[in-house]
């Protein structure tokens, strides 16, 4: 059996239609017909009853399509590990918060990681900060990237990891341009809802420091909902639910487009610092790259 029979199959699978698949195929009609029934005498079994006009697919063909499909899956799968495995690839392992993922900050740096480093590939997990501190102190990845701001405590800091600036982002509170009306309303009207993070979260102790009793106190304000994924905060504030703090660089599309709006005025921003920690206990060859390009570029900048 040839892989590419399967692959002719599939495709009259999806288009329904002998010429439309074998166009799709690069092959004439006789040619892609010959290979559908060269699968059939493989299986020994009809997958197309072409006693009808037009053509249909026989049941046994409908019961193990997805069998089929995950038979070329799986067989590319198993090709492309094989190959990688010959290139002699290195892997990095790398924890983030949720938060990070949804920001260009991570998948930039691990673009100029790849970029950088040859035949790189890495397993990224995202977890809450804590959880993210959790798995690094005891070694369960090479690398973790969190947020860190001047109260925060160097949580990676150890004298077997390296702690590595990466970036800089704020934490600010938006809302839509119908919610912002709220603060010209007069005092004693409807209030303005305010979207938070649980005060034992990462953000949520940033906000409540400060940021939080002074929104509080200088407005009529309410607490309508808590929830420790920013990007559900944010989706919610787009649906005027509210107003919620979440990182800038989450929502800078939708401020450009004039969707939401800062109010700074009231919740000045508060810068955070995107942190890469690396073990120097991991035996990966990668982490001592990494370092090494990463000390250079702090003496350039410095």
């Amino acid at each position: 059996m040839e892989l590419k029979w399967l692959e002719d199959y599939l495709a009259l699978v999806d288009l329904e239609n002998f010429t439309a698949a074998a166009a799709a195929r690069n092959l004439s009609q006789p040619a892609f017909s010959r290979r559908i029934q060269a699968l059939e005498a493989w299986l020994g079994v009809e997958l197309v009853d072409r006693s009808k006009k037009p053509f249909r697919f026989t049941a046994v063909a409908r019961e193990h399509e997805v069998t089929l499909r995950n038979l070329l899956n799986t067989a590319y799968h198993v090709k492309s590990r094989i190959q990688s495995s010959e290139v002699d690839q290195t892997s990095l392992s790398v924890v983030a918060q949720h938060s990070l993922l949804v920001t260009p900050f991570l998948p930039q740096f691990l673009e100029t990681l790849s970029s950088s480093i040859a035949n790189l590939n890495y397993s990224l997990a995202s977890e809450n900060r804590d959880a993210c501190v959790a798995l690094f102190m005891k070694g369960g990845v090479d690398m973790m990237v969190i947020y860190e701001t001047q109260s925060s405590p160097d949580v990676g800091a150890s004298p077997l990891s390296v702690k590595i600036p990466l970036c800089s982002d704020e934490m600010i509170l938006v809302c839509t341009p119908k919610i912002h009306q709220k603060l010209h309303e007069p005092i004693g009207s409807k209030t303005m809802p305010l979207l938070i993070y649980p005060s034992s979260s990462f953000f949520g102790a940033l906000i409540g420091a400060d940021a939080l009793p002074r929104v509080l106190r200088s407005i009529n304000a309410n607490i309508a909902c808590e929830s420790a994924f920013s990007l559900g905060l944010k989706e919610m504030a787009l649906a005027s639910m509210g107003a919620a703090w979440v990182p800038r660089s989450i929502v800078a599309n939708e401020i450009e487009a004039g969707r939401l709006v800062t109010l700074n005025e009231i919740s000045p921003p508060m810068r955070m610092d995107v942190v890469a920690y690396v073990s120097i206990a991991s035996k990966n060859p990668v982490v001592e790259e990494f370092i090494a390009m990463a000390t250079l570029a702090n003496q350039k900048a410095a």
